[in-house]
């Protein structure tokens, strides 16, 4: 409506004031929890999709190479190691910084299931591959001069739960990684073929 003076004006109502402030609100609230579901379960989802990938890099290097591997999964990372024949025992890749040990999130809860199982985790490495991850002989405490013997045929203390074959056979195995008891995670899901393929839980 024109104003005596030729000027017009506008204006907004308080309730459309209130109606862009709800909005305003809304937006923000949305946004504050998808940086926190982002911020939570990007280090899981980056994890496991790395180890997809390395899955599929191993299971290449076993069938060229013609050698075994395994893998094994603790509390708070998971390994590769490959079979020695001369040695006649499972031994940790250490010599390949692309396989080497790897640390999970500090938050991510591991469950792994074998033929349709959960595994038991255990909480870390036994002593002879940290002490091989440290670069000091097996049962060396560090002074070189208290030292236990080396396991005997049949207790490999680094028997892996997963088999990756030079066949291309894979042991069927399922992992899943949540941040917290719980919380929505992601299971990779691994077939004897060697196929993998992620699921998400529904939240």
């Amino acid at each position: 409506m024109n104003r005596p003076g030729g000027r017009h004006t506008s204006g907004f109502t308080l309730l459309e004031i209130m109606v862009v402030v709800v909005i305003i609100g809304i937006i923000a609230t949305i946004a504050t929890l998808a940086v926190g579901v982002a911020g939570r379960d990007q280090g899981i989802g980056k994890e496991i999709r790395r180890l997809q990938d390395l899955l599929a890099l191993v299971g290449e290097q076993a069938v060229l190479q013609g050698r075994e591997y395994g893998l094994t999964f603790y509390a708070h990372e998971y390994g590769f190691s490959a079979y020695d024949y001369r040695a006649g025992r499972w031994e940790p890749v250490l010599d390949d910084p692309v396989l080497a040990p790897r640390k999970l999130p500090a938050d991510a809860v591991v469950d792994l299931y074998i033929d349709g199982r959960q595994v038991h985790v255990a909480a870390q490495p036994p002593q002879e591959r940290r002490d091989q991850d440290a670069g000091q002989p097996p049962g060396d405490k560090g002074g070189g001069t208290e030292r236990t013997a080396r396991p005997k045929a049949g207790r490999d203390t680094l028997m892996p739960q997963v088999f990756i074959m030079s066949s291309g056979d894979v042991t069927p195995f399922e992992v899943h990684l949540r941040p917290e008891i719980g919380k929505p995670g992601i299971t990779l899901q691994v077939a004897d073929n060697g196929k993998a393929r992620l699921v998400t839980d529904e939240p």
